[in-house]
């Protein structure tokens, strides 16, 4: 499906996404979340009391967002395989600028920013043949596609910028998808999941890291970064469904072990999850992990601290998680609710059920 000159005029408004165009008073921390609806796909923010500040149409299924350092530019992506990315003024959803995929290229749904804000990287496949990239992006050059990296790998999905400012690492998925089949998985059993360190600077490939062998079919697919600098990973497992795999992971930045280390779980909670683990986040001080599974309708919290599993919140068809400014998280799920889950409290109902379906993921931005 392309995009189409009236939906894109829609999304455009008056004005072309530069930061000389976004206003200079300091922003409100708002939430952003793709969802859809029975017209089609958007977009909205909402602030910490669930208040939904505006809506924003997409011309197909967003999935996750880029945001810059300064909070002042978020970047919606579509589902992968994606023709389009759009970017826009996080606090009022205007000044947009529809990005196009390249020739031959796909969007995965996810993007990062580098940390002066000139660049954007976004998660892409080579729609011929499967391979992973970062297609990176100049902000101020109206979005130019300038150049791409190398994620070597399949089928690469989040990626993010280390705290040293320098190392982006990418979740690669390992899984073989063609454009003529854009979501039938091609090499389940020989599948290469990875994750990958990049240079920022040139793309040279710093450490790849696989699971174990027996382990080949756990798809990674999202990442979180704590306050020490260890990165946190989210997976799915495309094995059989009785398969005792673990799903979350840790590794200690690229000068760690060449192996992931597994965080522990029960096993009524691990098969809760149903294989598939949705998103992935630490809390704003980056002591607590939560993971979020849509088929487990639960989110999943660990103390990073004692990497022990420390509370479990529950509701139906959860996904999308993202940081509070203070204590805890908040989250969204597929029937149209927004919750807060305060560390060591239960999942409180901020909004009555919507029209909107959200999406897989929620971003904070201020």
């Amino acid at each position: 499906m392309q995009v189409t000159r009236r939906t894109a005029l829609s999304l455009l408004g008056s004005a072309v996404l530069l930061p000389s165009a976004l206003r200079a008073a300091a922003p409100d921390r708002l939430y952003l979340n793709a969802y859809g609806e029975k017209g089609g796909f958007g977009f909205a923010a909402f602030d910490a009391e669930g208040n939904i500040r505006y809506q924003r149409p997409l011309p197909q299924r967003g999935h996750s967002f880029a945001r810059s350092p300064d909070g002042r530019i978020a970047v919606a992506f579509s589902r992968r395989p994606g023709d389009f990315a759009f970017a826009f003024d996080p606090q009022s959803g205007e000044h947009g600028r529809l990005i196009s995929a390249a020739d031959d290229r796909s969007f995965c749904g996810h993007g990062a920013f580098t940390a002066d804000g000139r660049l954007m990287f976004a998660t892409e496949v080579i729609a011929s043949t499967g391979e992973g990239v970062l297609g990176v992006y100049a902000v101020r050059e109206a979005w130019t596609r300038v150049g791409e990296y190398r994620t070597h790998g399949l089928d690469p999905h989040e990626v993010k910028l280390m705290p040293d400012g320098r190392t982006l690492v990418v979740a690669n998925g390992g899984i073989l998808m063609r454009s003529d089949l854009p979501r039938l998985k091609l090499n389940i059993q020989d599948m290469d999941p990875s994750l990958v360190y990049l240079d920022a600077a040139d793309g040279q490939l710093i450490a790849q890291i696989r699971p174990e062998k027996e382990l080949h079919q756990l798809s990674i697919r999202h990442v979180a970064i704590d306050a020490k600098g260890r990165v946190a990973i989210a997976m799915q497992y495309e094995g059989p469904e009785e398969d005792d795999v673990p799903l979350v992971a840790l590794h200690d930045a690229p000068a760690g072990a060449k192996t992931l280390r597994y965080l522990a779980m029960p096993t009524e909670q691990r098969e809760a999850l149903q294989q598939y683990c949705g998103s992935a986040t630490v809390d704003a001080r980056g002591r607590y992990l939560a993971v979020s599974s849509p088929r487990g309708n639960r989110v999943l919290v660990w103390d990073m601290d004692r990497e022990t599993l420390v509370q479990v919140g529950e509701a139906r068809d959860v996904c999308g998680i993202a940081p509070q400014a203070g204590n805890g998280f908040y989250a969204s799920n597929g029937l149209g609710r927004l919750f807060r889950l305060q560390t060591g409290g239960q999942m409180e109902d901020l909004a009555a059920r919507s029209r909107l379906q959200w999406d897989n993921h929620m971003v904070a931005v201020a």
